[in-house]
């Protein structure tokens, strides 16, 4: 029998479809490699404020990270363009073209920028449409060209990347996060509006990143969808978007996961509904269970993350191993992907990122399962795909 790469495992599991192992898709951001490689040659953070002026340099972190660990699938989103930065004690901060200070960059945070003054509020339909026209014109062909070309250093790994934020991310970013919480109750037609233009450009940026060599397209906001607006609103500003740019690709070959982080619980059956077919990180942090996800969505979609990422952080390696195997055992035995329950945190040792993917890779969780620590209450036939 030919073995499967870790490509079809990856694609055949998002689809609930039987494999001989469950995979592993840590959810690796370019921080963690940044850190882990650091000792190469200057600090994390110089070698960070160099990616910042070179982004091209970011897939080169994380590809090399990816094959030292051998793990079944990979996120390579569109780059940022480059920045003038210096560095000043333990920061980074951004500069203009005339050396002075717009702002700094997080570095405990996902390396994003943060500007000393944001963008004022996009205040009408035509304001938002121009402010998305810049997020669509940053999908340069030059950066596109690079994504594939960084894609084809792994053509037997799994690659998702992101066409843009959908919902209430991009939303916050547009009116500014208490304004955005207010729009719910004050501006509801304008709130769907806008979340209908954000929806087009997500798709029109997606036709772009398919013929790239993706595997997936990665949407969903942070802890906003989940924690901070209720299940109500969700259902009545953020579902309508998400179905919409599915459905978009349903039938094609291009599969969906669905990133919603923090307190999901209340709307897991909602994100199903979303037609993506992979729900994801089920953060414990934020108390959700991958066990009662199985059991609440797993017949309908293919479910990814679950393990602490303060284990991961601060844990052994032989506690992140037993974590992860209880994983896959109430996610397993297929129709689940072993990954954080978040992105991985930048502090991440490799010792500890190696022993997640040792579970996987090595299908450690099978002698969990000969022991009978599976406990799950539904049966297996619910899950098999129709």
């Amino acid at each position: 029998m030919v073995e499967m790469s870790s490509r079809e495992i990856m694609r055949r599991s998002m689809r609930r479809i039987p494999t001989d192992r469950i995979p592993t898709m840590p959810q690796i951001c370019h921080d963690t490699p940044i850190r882990l490689f650091s000792s190469d040659s200057g600090d994390w953070i110089d070698r960070t404020a160099r990616c910042i002026e070179d982004p091209s340099l970011i897939y080169e972190y994380v590809i090399r990270l990816v094959r030292q660990i051998n793990c079944d699938g990979l996120r390579l989103f569109i780059k940022p363009d480059p920045m003038k930065v210096r560095r000043k004690g333990d920061e980074i901060i951004v500069a203009n073209r005339s050396g002075d200070r717009i702002g700094r960059i997080d570095l405990h945070g996902g390396g994003g920028f943060v500007a000393d003054q944001p963008k004022p509020p996009a205040e009408s339909l035509a304001d938002v449409r121009a402010r998305l026209a810049g997020m669509e014109a940053a999908f340069t062909d030059e950066k596109l060209e690079r994504l594939e070309s960084a894609r084809s250093l792994v053509p037997d790994k799994f690659v998702a990347a992101s066409p843009s934020g959908i919902t209430m991310n991009t939303y916050s970013d547009l009116r500014g996060r208490e304004q955005a919480m207010l729009d719910l109750f004050e501006r509801p037609d304008f709130v769907r509006a806008v979340m209908d233009l954000q929806a087009e450009t997500a798709i029109r940026l997606a036709e772009k990143l398919i013929p790239t060599g993706i595997d997936a397209l990665y949407i969903g906001d942070p802890a906003a969808s989940a924690s901070i607006i209720s299940p109500r609103h969700f259902e009545a500003f953020c579902l309508a978007p998400y179905q919409k740019f599915c459905r978009h690709f349903k039938g094609s070959d291009i599969l969906i996961s669905i990133h919603i982080c923090g307190n999901s619980n209340p709307i897991l059956e909602l994100m199903a509904d979303t037609g993506a077919h992979t729900v994801e990180p089920l953060d414990p942090l934020g108390g959700v269970s991958v066990r009662d996800a199985k059991r609440r969505i797993g017949g309908k979609v293919a479910l990814m993350g679950g393990v602490n990422t303060l284990t991961l952080s601060r844990g052994t390696p032989a506690e992140v191993r037993e974590e992860a195997i209880q994983k896959c055992l109430e996610g397993g035995p297929f129709g689940y992907i072993l990954a954080a329950g978040d992105m991985v945190p930048p502090d991440t040792s490799m010792e500890n990122l190696q022993a997640l993917v040792d579970v996987s890779t090595k299908s450690l969780w099978k002698e969990g399962e000969k022991v009978g620590k599976w406990e799950s209450e539904t049966p297996l036939s619910q899950f098999l795909r129709a």
